[in-house]
């Protein structure tokens, strides 16, 4: 029989982003909350050696600003004070092959760098007195309860001398969100624990960053994406402010065959090779504020440690320890914080009733709400050429969902339909289920628009021949990720 769970102490294992939403969310269950975080901590908002993508652009999308500003009530206020860009009413260009549609932003969201981000809401959280943070300390290993399977807490070093102090932390629960590098894999199989399956999304992706300048005269520029095509292994490129006078520049690209420059001579000229001159055009008014840089990322993960049976009690996994996804489609925060919001929930339900799984069960959740952000990233990278899923089971009529989205973003543009293009952003976001865009009804609106009769000719493949077996046909290659269901907060 379960032991009721205790709310003494529990200890987070790292201090990025995850790491600050879990522990906001434990501060209100548990009498104590301890941050191990191996950096050092900035006195200001700079990048640390621990977040080497933090000098490229982060947004939170809008369902990850909902959950964080709730749990931290003023932060996008504060960002936008400290010199953050505000995209209330800003425009934006999505140009492809196909021509370009221009969108309107109606939320108040504050664009800004990643470092500037996880200080304002650290500080916030550390000066409420019910979270410390141990910085130079890395947790080397998981403490067992002996002859059980119940995490206790940590063996710990303090590095801030050399050789450094090892000692014992101990804990009610044990939260592993220290990220792509997570240490939990061996630390379970140390424990003597089989390891479940695990699916690999080899994307060899790569993006190189350039930040510039505004200066005074420069005439106004909207951010814009420049989508790339795969097929031709043209990258994608983004323009975007992130705050007052600078600007982002990002190139990107997945499959491993081309990687972004990181070539102060070569970057502009990569810029220029882009599908469509608009980014090329935009940065003759700007002045080079840094070099280029650039991050690679050979490989998302995906985790299923809620598959195990013998998973211990007391222990959680969160963020890129759990299931990484390609960071430039920009959910990974907001990934986070619907993992938080998971937290948060089971929390609540468990001090209502004890008996409850805990652990296997939150574990269970916390996948449930990655479920879409994981089939986006692979339905996207895998259409470049050298991207591979690696994964016990398949993703059901893939290119068929690939090419009707495809096809879905030529009609909005084409037909002059932004709010067919806001849709398929909302779905990205989290906001929106796949089968609100691709379904029949939607199908047959494209093939009608379409005086071509390409669209036509294409559904002819798929085709059942009545639309009883086409929906069927949608329902298998489109799943349901009950969005309302995992959205809930209470």
């Amino acid at each position: 029989m379960r032991q009721p769970m205790t709310y003494e102490r529990a200890i987070v294992i790292g201090g990025g982003m995850t790491g600050i939403l879990a522990a906001k969310v434990l501060s209100t269950f548990y009498h104590q909350v301890f941050i191990i975080e191996k950096d050092e901590m900035p006195d200001s908002p700079k990048n640390r050696l621990g977040t080497p993508q933090a000098f490229h652009p982060h947004r939170m999308l809008p369902l990850g600003k909902q959950i964080v500003e709730r749990l931290f009530p003023g932060y996008t206020k504060e960002l936008l004070a400290m010199g953050g860009f505000n995209t209330l009413d800003q425009t934006s260009r999505f140009i492809t092959k196909d021509g370009e549609l221009t969108l309107t932003d109606i939320e108040e969201t504050v664009v800004t760098r990643r470092a500037m981000l996880e200080w304002v809401l650290m500080q916030r959280m550390l000066n409420e007195g019910q979270v410390q943070c141990l910085e130079k300390h890395e947790a080397l290993s998981l403490q067992l309860k002996e002859g059980t399977n119940q995490v206790i807490g940590l063996v710990v070093k303090d590095r801030h001398e050399k050789p450094g102090r090892i000692f014992e932390m101990k804990a009610d629960l044990v939260i592993d969100t220290s990220g792509r590098m997570s240490k939990l894999p061996k630390w379970l199989k140390d424990a003597g624990l089989s390891l479940p399956q695990t699916n690999e999304l080899s994307v060899s992706l790569g993006y190189s960053t350039r930040y510039y300048k505004i200066p005074p005269e420069a005439p106004y520029q909207q951010s814009m994406v420049v989508v790339g095509q795969p097929e031709r292994q043209i990258p994608t490129g983004l323009f975007e402010r992130v705050d007052h006078d600078l600007v982002a520049v990002l190139l990107s690209a997945a499959g491993g065959s081309h990687y972004p420059t990181t070539d102060v001579d070569q970057f502009d000229s990569e810029t220029a090779g882009l599908t469509h001159p608009a980014i090329a055009d935009a940065i003759t008014h700007l002045t080079p504020y840094t070099k280029p840089k650039g991050f690679r990322v050979p490989s998302c993960v995906r985790y299923h440690y809620e598959q195990m049976n013998d998973w211990p009690s007391g222990l959680l996994v969160m963020g890129d320890a759990l299931c990484t996804l390609d960071p430039i489609h920009g959910q990974g925060m907001t990934k986070a914080a619907l993992e938080a919001q998971v937290l948060e929930r089971m929390l609540k339900q468990v001090q209502k009733n004890q008996q409850l799984s805990f652990e296997k069960d939150t574990l269970q959740q916390m996948q449930d709400a990655n479920e879409l952000g994981w089939w986006l990233c692979a339905i996207a990278d895998m259409a470049w050429e050298g991207v591979e899923l690696k994964s016990e089971t398949t993703i059901p009529h893939l290119t068929f969902v690939q090419e009707f989205l495809n096809r879905y973003v030529q009609y909005a543009i084409l037909t002059k339909q932004p709010e067919r293009l806001e849709a398929y952003h909302q779905m990205h976001s989290f906001l929106t289920e796949p089968r609100d865009i691709i379904n029949l009804e939607q199908l047959h609106a494209m093939i009608q628009a379409d005086t071509s009769g390409e669209t036509a000719e294409w559904w002819s493949q798929w085709d059942q021949k009545d639309d009883e077996r086409n929906r069927a046909f949608f329902h298998e290659a489109v799943p349901d990720f009950r969005l309302q269901q995992l959205l809930l907060f209470n």
